[in-house]
């Protein structure tokens, strides 16, 4: 059996990372809080009056989820992801001409979130699930750790152009790099499957190729996926993590500027920072969850997500502020290769991309709670601190769930033609 120099995945993993570097989860965690802060200087809305745009983008993003899982069995990641782009940006145009309007801010937001859902890792995780078993974790997870990017580059440069030319010029800009950049590239590298290239996941070549045969797929059909308990538990993990996560991402500037009395240039070196953590986290995590039984690594995400509340919590010293975002932005890194990870290993590949919709739309489901929750709690408490220890409490939760799902199920055999190989 002959092997090639350089398997093709790797360039689907490539294109991939380069979606999902500018998607929409990165320009809302990146840059909406920095956007929302240009919003109360120059029109006077309230922390709580944002917070609920925060909480209209998520739920959206939400109930797209799922579509997105059933549209993406129907047409493949690239044409999707592609199409996501570019609504996505054209959506970003518009919201750069809203006035001094919630109902206008909240019908851009909303405009925002419904059509650039699959500018996001769901898109990518179906391709690179199809490509990749043995290396499917470290593939996510490198995919994925191009979120670094875009989180590192978005909140300097949007603050820049913020402060030297308003966010409306940071809205058009980005609107054109999505367009300019980030749809070509996908288009040209992100394929929907090795079996076209007659090769089996991780570059395995079957004993007869067949350059016809549908993408290799085994595993459950949702509706019985639906019925068992591991699915239920896992709602509920990601839920509260995302939830925790979304409580902290939009109101981070009033978390420390009032809290801890930082800058707002202070700030965007934390999301800067956190940015760059994640890289570590994504790849990190991806090594981990090839080598590790994927809730162990679970439970390590949320101890460094606890670790982060706590000091955010307890301390104004900067240079700790700074280790902290450092510390989340790892923990970051675990959450979006996890769910399509996990998504993939109890229950197979035939449903992973509505699968991973549902896991995505309970993260969401939480995190559109977790804006506004948190927002009402620092108004009532006088400052984060009781919201935050909270929060660390609450991840107790997902940790509990996570320590009771047992083994992967066992997983059939790849065929393709007259060749088997085994999935491990």
């Amino acid at each position: 059996m002959t092997r090639r120099a350089f398997f093709p995945g790797w360039k689907v993993v490539i294109g991939s990372g380069i979606g999902i570097s500018f998607g929409s989860i990165i320009f809302f965690a990146a840059s909406f809080a920095l956007l929302a802060s240009a919003w109360a200087r120059e029109f006077g809305w309230t922390q709580i009056e944002l917070a609920k745009a925060a909480s209209i983008f998520l739920l959206i993003q939400t109930a797209m989820c799922p579509v997105c899982g059933w549209l993406l069995d129907r047409w493949g990641s690239r044409k999707f992801a592609v199409a996501s782009i570019a609504f996505f940006a054209a959506s970003l145009m518009l919201l750069s001409r809203i006035g001094n309007s919630l109902t206008q801010m909240y019908l851009g937001i909303a405009l925002v979130s419904l059509v650039s859902a699959g500018t996001n890792v769901v898109s990518y995780a179906r391709a690179i699930t199809l490509w990749f078993d043995r290396k499917r974790g470290m593939a996510l997870g490198l995919a994925a750790s191009f979120q670094a990017l875009g989180s590192f580059l978005l909140p300097l440069v949007s603050q820049k152009i913020i402060a030297q030319s308003g966010w409306s010029v940071a809205l058009l800009s980005l609107a054109a790099f999505e367009l300019l950049v980030c749809l070509p590239l996908v288009a040209l590298l992100v394929k929907d499957s090795p079996t076209p290239y007659g090769l089996l996941p991780d570059g395995a070549e079957p004993a007869e190729k067949v350059a016809t045969a549908k993408p290799v797929v085994a595993g459950m059909e949702v509706r019985d996926i639906m019925r068992t308990g591991s699915f239920w538990k896992l709602v509920v993990c990601f839920a509260i993590m995302g939830m925790s996560f979304y409580a902290i991402t939009p109101n981070i500037v009033f978390i420390l500027t009032k809290t801890a009395g930082l800058s707002l240039a202070d700030v965007a070196k934390v999301l800067a920072i956190s940015g760059v953590a994640v890289l570590f986290g994504r790849i990190g995590f991806g090594y981990l969850l090839d080598k590790l039984h994927a809730p162990i690594v679970g439970i390590i995400v949320l101890a460094l997500s606890t670790t982060c509340y706590v000091i955010y919590a307890t301390t104004k010293v900067p240079a700790l502020i700074f280790a902290a975002a450092a510390i989340g932005g790892v923990a970051i890194g675990g959450d979006t290769d996890f769910m399509p990870y996990m998504a993939s290993r109890y229950f197979g590949t035939r449903a992973v991309s509505k699968v991973f919709g549902w896991f995505l739309a309970a993260f969401f489901i939480g995190a559109t709670v977790g804006p506004v929750v948190f927002a009402r709690a620092m108004t009532a408490y006088n400052g984060a601190v009781t919201p935050l220890m909270a929060l660390a409490a609450l991840q107790i939760v997902p940790a509990v769930l996570f320590l009771s799902l047992g083994r992967y199920p066992a997983e059939p055999e790849f065929t393709i033609g007259a060749a088997a190989v085994p999935s491990h």
